[in-house]
């Protein structure tokens, strides 16, 4: 990865934004036009509950004519009742309406007519309120109509340059990111950091670039990996071909993967004696299975002779230990535990092969 590859997302994501801003507000137009003919058919009564208290009116009203309360009109007006009291209402209307609410009740207890036409006279003033409050409610609409929309264009400006200063962030935070990789590549390049046998990155460059992995892959959200590499029946090999052989085995191990694990932000190391390891930033498992298959295939190809082992020739195992949202928690030395652990269960399940 280099700064040509400030990752293109991030470019994108302005634009996207902005697309989806303008798209947002030209429906939030679209809304707000709608809602002024929505507030008019409020005014006109289509949707404030004068029906519903027109319809207990004329209830008590039967009552009255009837100069009886039969069940049906009591049914009526009480669930018709129970629906009007049962909307929002502010602190003040509530203190009214318990009022009106108890005299509700009680007359149907008590059953005189006269007090049915208090009732009557409760409703007709809840019935002028309502339309008292819609009419307020339309003219406060209307008052602030005209602002809306200026208010939509300046958030929008507003908006867009949060967004604009979002990703000059992230873009300022993703160079900060790299440079740190960078820094951290010179730094080294002055110093002694090769093995001097096999001539890859040695175990002090290692310690190094592996303490660094966790933290540089979580800062630009990466998907990284250290594999854990180790010549299976080494030292059986040793005795068996002496240490002469044995050398020139690791070197050819290790020719094998400065050849594979050649690119930018990858690294190969020995750790010590028939150790070795990998480190790879920015990857995935995928392109981790290839370099490792062709890693293996390389060696096969050699033939390098070992009577110990099963297939008669020499082999490695490997343990493989990702680095994602799954493990950003871990510290530096769990993360190298488990790449043990996947390289114990390689063994374990018959070597040459890795463990994920």
């Amino acid at each position: 990865m280099n700064y040509k590859q400030i990752n293109a997302r991030l470019l994108i994501l302005p634009i996207v934004i902005i697309l989806c801003i303008t798209m947002l507000s030209y429906f939030f137009s679209q809304k707000i036009e709608y809602l002024k003919k929505e507030i008019d058919l409020v005014y006109f009564g289509n949707y404030i509950p004068v029906d519903t208290l027109y319809s207990i009116k004329d209830n008590y009203e039967q009552i009255l004519k009837k100069r009886r309360v039969t069940s049906r009109l009591k049914s009526s007006i009480l669930t018709k009742w129970k629906q009007y009291n049962s909307g929002y209402q502010t602190i003040e209307e509530k203190k009214q309406l318990k009022k009106i609410n108890y005299r509700i009740y009680h007359n149907f207890k008590l059953r005189k007519l006269r007090n049915f036409k208090q009732n009557i006279k409760d409703i007709k003033y809840l019935i002028a309120y309502e339309a008292q409050i819609a009419s307020k409610q339309r003219k406060e609409f209307l008052t602030n109509y005209s602002q809306i929309k200026n208010h939509l264009l300046y958030a929008q400006i507003i908006i867009i340059v949060i967004v604009l200063l979002i990703t000059a962030y992230i873009i300022y935070q993703e160079i900060i990111a790299l440079n740190h990789l960078k820094r951290l590549n010179e730094q080294y390049k002055i110093e002694a950091n090769t093995d001097g046998l096999t001539n890859l990155y040695n175990r002090k460059y290692f310690d190094t670039i592996f303490k660094e992995l966790i933290p540089i892959s979580y800062e630009n959200n990466w998907t990284s990996v250290f594999v854990m590499i180790d010549i299976d029946f080494f030292k059986q090999y040793n005795d068996t071909y002496g240490h002469d052989a044995g050398d020139i085995a690791l070197k050819s191990v290790a020719k094998i993967l400065d050849t594979i694990i050649d690119k930018e932000y990858e690294y190969p190391f020995r750790l010590g004696g028939e150790e070795f390891g990998i480190i790879i930033f920015n990857t995935n498992e995928k392109y981790v299975q290839y370099t490792l298959n062709n890693i293996q295939y390389s060696l096969k190809q050699l033939q390098i002779p070992h009577s110990a082992s099963k297939t008669n020739f020499l082999t490695i195992s490997m343990g493989v230990a990702m680095v994602n949202k799954n493990t950003y928690n871990l510290n530096f030395q769990q993360l190298y535990n488990l790449a043990d652990e996947k390289l114990y269960y390689s063994k374990e399940h018959g070597r040459d092969q890795y463990t994920f």
